[in-house]
């Protein structure tokens, strides 16, 4: 291919209960809600590359993929979501711990010296691993 990626622009997490996982990522994460129906409701995590919205969505498990496959369709044991993670500033490092413990989110910490980065790990309601990363510098 010799098109150069620019960025990422979604991340789609299908979900089994759609208005805990909203509260979730809106209120206790502060994600910008963007649109939303029965089906799936997106958040804007950040601006992306010529107006496309960097974004954060959760599908219904009714919903079919681009390949026409249902929640069902899908093996659990077969995902290879591992976790996703969120930019966030250096200086924004201490609040996230401040408001994780505040709000009695679990969470573990991880130094990746090689690369510089100091990370944050929580679990959303549905247990998928969201980082909180940043460079450490």
């Amino acid at each position: 291919m010799k098109t150069k990626i620019k960025g990422l622009g979604e991340v789609i997490l299908r979900v089994h209960d759609m208005e805990l996982m909203k509260n979730f990522y809106h209120q206790t994460l502060g994600l910008e809600l963007i649109n939303e129906s029965e089906k799936y409701t997106f958040f804007k995590i950040a601006d992306g590359y010529k107006g496309h919205n960097q974004t954060l969505a959760l599908f219904a498990k009714t919903n079919l993929n681009a390949f026409g496959e249902g929640f069902s369709d899908l093996k659990k044991d077969h995902s290879t979501l591992h976790h996703f993670a969120l930019e966030i500033d250096k200086e924004d490092y201490a609040n996230v711990l401040n408001f994780c413990s505040a709000s009695n989110i679990e969470y573990v910490t991880e130094v990746f010296e090689w690369i510089n980065w100091r990370s944050i790990f929580i679990k959303d309601p549905e247990s998928n691993v969201v980082e909180f990363v940043c460079h450490d510098s």
